[in-house]
């Protein structure tokens, strides 16, 4: 989850541009999903507002990591083998390949997800992806 923040020098407004429309709405979305599920404990967080060590806390006890192209994806180097990536990618879906080279690096599988279209379209594309982890591989 994103929130416009002042992160770097060559974007001093803060705005952040990769960030899911409707993001609240998802996120309320996701949550409902879930929580039909006891055996999934989902979350989000604004590791923009949180310091480095709880960062690292947090994304070392994740077993499933979904977030936005963008360089808070390299937290998957910390996380533990044997646990999964999903990537989501914004239109026009042009990216590089690093955040899976960093998931392979650490034993960790990589998935990706272009995201379109309105909210339910983007929380139910996230729902299946999970699901499908949690049913084939991921623990």
């Amino acid at each position: 989850v994103r929130h416009n923040y002042v992160a770097h020098p060559r974007n001093p407004s803060g705005k952040i541009t990769r960030q899911l429309t409707n993001e609240q709405q998802i996120l309320d979305d996701l949550k409902m999903k879930f929580s039909k599920y006891p055996n999934v404990n989902f979350s989000f967080n604004h590791f923009e507002e949180s310091s480095m060590e709880q960062q690292l806390n947090v994304i070392s006890q994740t077993d499933i990591f979904i977030g936005v192209h963008g360089a808070g994806l390299t937290h998957v180097l910390f996380m533990k083998p044997n646990r999964c990536l999903i990537e989501l990618i914004l239109p026009p879906g042009s990216i590089g390949v690093h955040y899976e080279l960093m998931a392979l690096l650490n034993g960790v599988e990589y998935v990706n997800r272009l995201i379109s279209g309105g909210s339910w379209d983007t929380s139910r594309t996230i729902f299946e992806c999970v699901m499908e982890k949690i049913s084939h591989s991921c623990p």
